[in-house]
């Protein structure tokens, strides 16, 4: 018998200025697709969502943590869900974001706004659920 593929949904908090949070959130992923697992999003919440900012300039020798999530959704299509609410007071705003509020978008690409009900689905769908 096959074994069951478990799906997994990661939640972060930390600003990327925290970067070994984001860091090492990537190397679970990377582990976690590794061993035949499924990424079903991974959600950004509190300053974590300063993470889809689309105009990040890491520190000189740092890793960017952007980079890492920005490879991890063009190689596995992994949804990078950033929450809208928390996004929205820290200045990150998508398209029709931007347009409602007349200002520039802010939010990077391979990233989305979404709701907490994006959240909720992820609790009913995923079979573990991870804070870090």
């Amino acid at each position: 018998m096959a074994e069951r593929k478990l799906r997994y949904t990661l939640i972060l908090t930390q600003s990327p200025a925290q970067q070994e949070n984001n860091l090492t959130a990537q190397k679970l992923v990377a582990e976690i697709l590794a061993a035949g697992d499924q990424i079903d999003r991974v959600f950004f919440y509190q300053d974590a969502c300063f993470v889809g900012l689309a105009s990040q300039v890491p520190g000189q020798g740092l890793e960017s943590s952007f980079a890492g999530w920005q490879q991890l959704f063009e190689q596995h299509q992994i949804p990078l869900q950033v929450c809208i609410a928390n996004g929205l007071r820290r200045g990150v705003l998508d398209d029709a974001e931007a347009q409602r509020y007349q200002a520039a978008a802010t939010l990077h690409s391979c990233f989305s706004l979404v709701g907490l009900g994006e959240l909720a689905e992820a609790s009913q769908q995923s079979d573990r659920i991870i804070t870090l």
